[in-house]
């Protein structure tokens, strides 16, 4: 028996993809002169995706500490891109969303992950592509599930 471990095994994969995917996306976003951070422009691009959630949910999503995200919303509401509102079904909790004035650094921000996506996705065809796209959905599904089960037992 060997030691070596496969680095095509799928766990391996989906790391360095998501990696690779990251950098890319980073050296796109700094190349685009946005103003912006890296982390700052994920942020934004998930405020929008999720428009009108709580800051907790949008930390949890990017996987960053709530300071964090703290930080980066400070920078982007001080840019006029995004607006926190009090949560009326909890004081205590602020809800984000986009302002008018995001829409074109959206925009830059999609047409810089847009690049990433078409060079990764370079010899593969549109259903290859649509399958992948299938199965890491139903794949994101399953451990999020798993992991909001395994938070109630231990809740209990």
């Amino acid at each position: 028996m060997t030691n070596k471990t496969d680095i095509n095994r799928l766990g391996f994969l989906l790391t360095d993809v998501t990696r690779l995917f990251r950098q890319s996306f980073e050296r796109e976003i700094t190349r685009a002169g946005l103003e912006i951070t890296p982390g700052e422009a994920r942020t934004l691009a998930r405020v929008s995706a999720l428009q009108g959630a709580r800051q907790s949910e949008i930390a949890e999503q990017l996987g960053i500490e709530p300071m964090t995200l703290c930080r980066y919303l400070d920078k982007l509401e001080t840019a006029g891109l995004v607006v926190r509102e009090g949560d009326p079904a909890d004081r205590r909790a602020k809800r984000v969303i986009t302002t008018d004035e995001a829409g074109p650094v959206l925009r830059a921000i999609r047409e810089c992950s847009d690049r990433v996506t078409r060079k990764m996705q370079t010899g593969l065809n549109a259903q290859q592509c649509d399958t992948m796209r299938a199965a890491l959905k139903i794949m994101r599904e399953n451990v999020s599930r798993r992991e909001a089960d395994a938070d109630m037992l231990e809740a209990v």
